[in-house]
């Protein structure tokens, strides 16, 4: 997961964590790929420790092939380029 500079999602609370994920992953995509993103709330426990806690908002983002093509092996790259589309930013 990666912190993110809070999110008010009306009616839920305040995300501060992002994921991503690539749903559906051809070897040699000709049409990008599909991805799902989710924003997570803070939970906080007794000792006061801040992780992810209930997910406030998610959905699907397709990347396209010239994105995709520029992937690489840096997972970091999909990452920041889905915080980038949804406009994100990184705590």
């Amino acid at each position: 997961m990666t912190e993110i500079q809070p999110v008010t999602v009306p009616t839920k609370g305040t995300a501060k964590y992002f994921q991503i994920t690539a749903l559906n992953f051809v070897v040699s995509p000709t049409n990008g790929i599909q991805t799902y993103w989710q924003i997570f709330a803070e939970q906080v426990d007794e000792e006061g420790v801040a992780s992810p806690g209930a997910m406030l908002m998610d959905g699907n983002l397709p990347m396209d092939q010239a994105t995709y093509d520029q992937w690489g092996t840096d997972d970091e790259f999909v990452v920041d380029w889905g915080l980038e589309e949804l406009g994100f930013t990184k705590a």
